[in-house]
């Protein structure tokens, strides 16, 4: 759903925050894996670990489901269909062609200018993309990077399905492009513009019949 750009300099992101009472807690977000076994157990904690405080800090509570598990009776606030494709482990290698610019780390489905809830990560692109600065890491570093890069990219894909739109952000995860950088840095955040079309402020009436933004 984004542009890649293959930079390999490192450096941080500098994030918005909006105020806490203008960002809702804990809205329900279920979201259904689909090729989970073609990871390993460390590689995902680490993805479930980011992606959960990601969207926690964007007001959701992910709830994580396999594709065999029933949706709750009840039905849910917020519901995704997440597939990871290919081998999602640690793969790098010094000899992994360059990955093409033009081609996606992850994306979401659009039909009649609407985003499906259906989303999914390359693995095998993404392997390419790190190989040429997650290498020489420990095995240990290795799966807690990819398993970051995995939950960075998968955020950015839930923003499009969640706020509805094609749109990026200036800066943080719902920006246009990502660097090597950017998904393997400490800390990447949305930041203040989306946050704002995840949550769009309530609109109220007044006497005028004019309406007004209400936080």
């Amino acid at each position: 759903m984004y542009a890649l750009s293959a930079m390999l300099c490192l450096f941080f992101v500098s994030t918005f925050a909006r105020a806490d009472s203008a960002v809702p807690v804990g809205i329900q977000l279920e979201v259904y894996v689909k090729g989970a076994q073609t990871s390993t157990p460390d590689v995902l904690t680490a993805m479930n670990r980011e992606l959960g405080a990601l969207m926690q800090g964007a007001g959701f509570h992910v709830i994580w489901r396999s594709t065999d598990d029933s949706v709750a009776a009840g039905g849910v606030e917020r519901l995704v269909m997440v597939e990871l494709r290919g081998l999602c482990v640690p793969r790098f290698s010094n000899t992994s062609a360059p990955l093409l610019s033009s081609l996606p780390l992850a994306s979401s489905s659009v039909a009649d200018g609407r985003v499906l809830p259906f989303s999914w990560v390359d693995c095998s692109a993404l392997n390419r993309f790190l190989s040429p600065v997650a290498l020489n890491q420990t095995q240990a570093e290795q799966d807690s990077l990819y398993g970051r890069s995995m939950a960075r990219l998968l955020a950015h894909e839930l923003y499009h399905v969640l706020a509805q739109t094609d749109d990026h952000a200036p800066a943080g995860i719902a920006k246009a492009r990502f660097s090597t950088a950017d998904l393997l840095a400490e800390h990447l955040d949305f930041e203040a513009y989306a946050l704002d079309r995840l949550h769009p402020p309530a609109r109220v009436e007044i006497a005028d019949d004019t309406s007004v933004a209400a936080r």
